[in-house]
């Protein structure tokens, strides 16, 4: 039997095992087409962020189609014990490779949720703690390596949330994720990667509140680099870095949200334009030495309910590696998207979107090339 299709049986197995059991389940998720033209060619195609180099100095557009970002999932509920409330949820889209028109499934999500009095514990893979403000684009990957980092890993997590005055609430939340890196995936490390964050909620400008939040994680890798006669040196490697988020509402039709990232070997978390370890060569030697990718990157947002049946959102964002002279890995040296687009609700369940972007990419050497990309997106949520 095709690996596609295993999956799928096993995935239908599960959700019909989660509707006859003692667990309330909800499912939920959309089917979306996304249909896009860019003027130059990008990686990957379906969705963009690197403009790769033109050939012969020329651009070459390209045209796509797919459905592969339709999502599935399920959450369900209890049954609860003494003391504890219980809860779970997966889900997956159809970017896990394939062909175009057969592709196989992702994970996303798969996880339990332990909520006692003050504090609830969750286990398994979702989203990084340290980042789960993302910009709202029809393009599938929200910003990543242009300025929002963050993605999703296997992870425990704790979180608990007080109040710390009338209509002003604050939470904290601290985690230990799978550590993952360029060689070994990250367990050579001997420990997990550690996330926090805290966030402060209050409501200072109408009736939806006005939340900032400040993360940081730190986390180690070990990598291998050989010299010029083939002799392997293992080296420790750290990951780590610090993000600013805000989301501020003006009233009820505008918001303004955003964030900030700094820290080095951020590779994992899409930081850097995915570039975290450089290879430098070494002083009076043959060999080459891993060091460590420092980065910065920002991305912004200004979202206009213009009515109740459309919605527009403007922004931008760059990622600003800092990558050391000599270094013979890594070629990005910055990047950065500018884009805007309007949303449509034909129907309760139906949206429909069209989103204009700008991709800019700065190579090592001074090269810079543009990429103009028109995309169409029809969504039909349940």
């Amino acid at each position: 039997m095709p690996r596609r299709f295993l999956v799928l049986a096993v995935l239908l197995v599960l959700f019909s095992s989660f509707a006859t059991a003692n667990a309330d389940p909800t499912f939920y998720g959309y089917i979306k087409l996304d249909a896009s033209l860019d003027s130059a060619l990008t990686n990957n195609g379906d969705f963009a962020y690197i403009v790769l180099p033109y050939a012969e100095g020329e651009e070459h557009s390209e045209f796509n189609m797919t459905a592969n970002q339709t999502r599935l999932g399920v959450k369900f509920n209890g049954p609860d014990g003494s003391g504890v409330e219980t809860s779970g949820r997966i889900e997956f889209d159809f970017y896990g490779g394939g062909g175009e028109n057969k592709a196989n499934p992702m994970l996303r999500h798969a996880y339990l949720e332990m909520a006692f009095e003050g504090v609830t514990v969750l286990a398994g893979q979702t989203s990084d703690v340290i980042s789960p403000i993302v910009p709202t684009t029809l393009n599938y990957i929200v910003l990543w390596k242009s300025g929002d980092i963050g993605y999703r890993r296997p992870q425990i997590r704790l979180t608990t949330e007080f109040d710390l005055a009338d209509k002003t609430s604050m939470k904290v939340q601290a985690a230990a994720t799978r550590s993952m890196g360029r060689d070994y995936d990250g367990e050579a490390s001997g420990m997990p990667s550690f996330q926090g964050r805290l966030a402060v909620s209050t409501q200072l400008l109408g009736e939806k509140p006005m939340t900032i939040g400040v993360g940081g994680v730190w986390g180690q890798e070990e990598s291998t680099c050989a010299d010029t006669l083939g002799a392997t040196t293992v080296y420790d490697l750290e990951q780590s870095g610090i993000v600013i988020d805000a989301v501020v509402p003006v009233g009820d039709m505008v918001a303004l949200k955003g964030g900030y990232f700094t820290g080095k070997n951020l590779s994992q978390y899409l930081g850097g334009i995915g570039q975290g370890i450089a290879e430098v060569p070494v002083e009076d030697s043959r060999s080459l030495e891993p060091v460590e990718i420092e980065a910065s990157g920002w991305w912004a947002q200004l979202t206009v309910a213009a009515s109740e049946n459309f919605t527009i959102n403007v922004g931008a964002g760059s990622d600003d590696p800092e990558i050391p002279e000599g270094d013979t890995a890594n070629t990005l040296e910055k990047n950065t998207t500018y884009y805007g687009n309007v949303m449509w609700n034909a129907a309760p369940s139906t949206i429909v979107g069209v989103e204009y972007a700008m991709f800019e990419t700065e190579y090592v050497g001074g090269e810079s090339y543009e990429n103009n990309r028109i995309q169409l997106s029809m969504m039909y949520k349940f």
